[in-house]
Formats: structure tokens, sequence, C-alpha cells
């Protein structure tokens, strides 16, 4: 399935992106704070989610980082799987800027009380996170595109998902175009917004 996307700025027009244009920005619909956007497929359970933090400087490499960032939005109670870590090149950011990205998933622990069968409780879901390190800045921006699985809402031609066979079904596929469209077009037009921001 194709994908339109549309110019969006972010942070005040600080960053721009191309986004998908059926994506909302919650921000209309509830406060956001300060430090994130976060948008929300306006006809499935995705979502993206690009925050500004303050760099990471305790574990000792880039890739620790990558790590780091990836276990602080896991759920306390959720298990977690990588599947794929590697360096990401995004067309507007100068050569020498580290970025990162992660395949991963994660898995809530099973019901044990009260219906098993509770709507929009997703079986598991798929995180394609993005790690841009400023270190000028000293900023680290995570963007994380957030795809639930959840029972019954999966394409049927996906069959069974298996990300350990490389098999990630449409769903993931079309997060990872997403992800593709961001590299290529995600600019910092205001170098300002990092020091503006706690």
């Amino acid at each position: 399935m194709s994908i339109a996307f549309k110019p969006t700025g972010l942070f005040g027009g600080a960053i721009t992106v191309n986004l998908p244009d059926r994506y909302a920005d919650v921000s209309n619909i509830r406060e956001v704070p300060d430090h994130q956007e976060i948008y929300l497929d306006a006809s499935g359970f995705s979502s993206i989610i690009v925050e500004i933090a303050e760099r990471v400087s305790e574990p000792s490499t880039d890739e620790e980082a990558l790590k780091f960032h990836f276990h602080d939005i896991v759920e306390e109670h959720d298990t977690s799987s990588i599947y794929h870590t590697g360096a990401a090149k995004l067309a507007n950011l100068t050569l020498d800027t580290p970025c990162y990205t992660l395949l991963a998933t994660t898995t809530p622990p099973p019901v044990t009380n009260g219906n098993p069968n509770r709507p929009l409780t997703p079986t598991f879901t798929a995180i394609i996170l993005t790690l841009i390190r400023l270190v000028p800045q000293s900023t680290d921006i995570v963007v994380t595109i957030n795809i639930p699985h959840i029972q019954g809402e999966q394409e049927p031609s996906d069959g069974a998902v298996n990300f350990e066979g490389g098999k990630y079904g449409s769903l993931v596929e079309e997060g990872v175009r997403v992800r593709d469209e961001l590299w290529r077009t995600l600019e910092v037009k205001d170098w300002g917004l990092f020091g503006a921001i706690e």
C-alpha cells in the first residue's frame, strides 16, 4: 500500500519532516510535553514520537546509548527483544552526526485476571527507533515508530510474523518506509531549539 506524506513542522517549525498525511497531531487532542511531538495514525494504532532529550553520557558507546533509550521507553513489566541495530544516515545532517537505529518488540505480560480478550490490547508492539546524537548541543533526538499488533487487526496476508526469520509483516514494512522517509527529510531549521527546551 502506498503512503502519502506531507511536510510537517515540529516544535514550532524548528524541525521539519515528512510524515504520513493520515497521522494526526496528538497535541490537538490532549496536552503533550514540550520536549515531545506525538502523531497518531488516524486509521490504525501506530504512532510516531519525536523526543528531544538530554544527551546520555553514561553509556560508553553510541550503541549502548541507543539501547539505553530503547529500554527507557519499555514498560516496566513488558518483555523486550532487539532484532536489529545499526548505523543510520539522515540526508540533511552532516556526515559526522552519529545516528543509529534499532528494530525491536515489546510484549506485555499475560493477562492473569479479568477478560483475556480485552479489546485493543496488543499481543506485542514493534518499535523502530532512530537515535540522532547532536554532540555540540548535548542533545539526543529519539524518534520512535510504535506499531502495536492487535489480535484480529493485522492484514490477513501477513500470516505468521517472525522477526527472527526476517518476516515482519505489512505493518512493520510500512513503518520501515515511514522511517526511511524520515531519514530522507528530517531537517533542523532552528538550532536554537536545543537551548530552549529543558
